[in-house]
C-alpha cells in the first residue's frame, strides 16, 4: 500500500466552474498510482468542489443561477410570517463575501473517489470542478492525498 500527499494550484477566473478532472487524473498518471482511493480537498473557504456534468454546459449555467437565487448578495429574508430582511454581518471583502461563505458551506469542500487503471472513476458525463463563488479570480490550492497501489512496473 502507497500513499501520496500533495497540492496542486488552480488560477480561477472569478466566479464559475473550472473543470480540474484532466488535472487531477495528470496528477495520478504522474504519482503511477494504478488503483486506491484519493480524498480531493480544497482549501478555502470561499469555493467548493463538485462533480457535475460535462457535456451540456447549460446545466452548470442552471446550478449557478440556482444557488445566486437560494444565497442571495445582499442579505436573506427570514421564515418568519413578517419575512424579515437579514443583511450580512460579515462584508470585510465586499458584497460576494458572505455568499461565498455560505456558498461553500452547502456544498462539498472535499470528495472522496475511486482511482481504477491510473484515473478516476467517474461516470461518462461526470467531471470534477472546482466552483469559485467570488466575483474576481484567485489562486486556489488543492490537497490530493491518495492511498492504493502502485503499477507494477515489468
Amino acid at each position: 500500500m502507497h500513499q501520496e500527499l500533495s497540492e496542486i494550484e488552480i488560477s480561477t477566473s472569478g466566479s464559475g466552474f473550472t473543470d480540474i478532472t484532466y488535472l487531477i487524473n495528470q496528477w495520478i498518471y504522474n504519482n503511477n498510482i494504478f488503483e486506491g482511493i484519493l480524498v480531493i480537498t480544497c482549501m478555502h473557504t470561499s469555493c467548493s468542489l463538485i462533480i457535475n456534468e460535462n457535456a451540456d454546459p447549460r446545466v452548470l449555467e442552471d446550478l449557478s443561477s440556482y444557488m445566486s437565487a437560494l444565497v442571495p448578495e445582499e442579505g436573506f429574508h427570514g421564515f418568519e410570517k413578517d419575512k424579515s430582511k437579514f443583511k450580512y454581518k460579515h462584508a470585510d471583502e465586499g458584497l460576494d463575501d458572505m455568499p461565498a461563505h455560505i456558498r461553500t458551506a452547502l456544498t462539498c469542500s472535499s470528495l472522496s473517489l475511486s482511482i481504477s487503471s491510473k484515473k478516476l472513476l467517474l461516470g461518462t458525463w461526470q467531471a470534477v470542478y472546482l466552483w469559485e463563488h467570488r466575483y474576481r479570480g484567485h489562486l486556489r490550492k488543492i490537497s490530493l492525498h491518495a492511498i492504493g497501489e502502485l503499477e507494477i512496473e515489468t
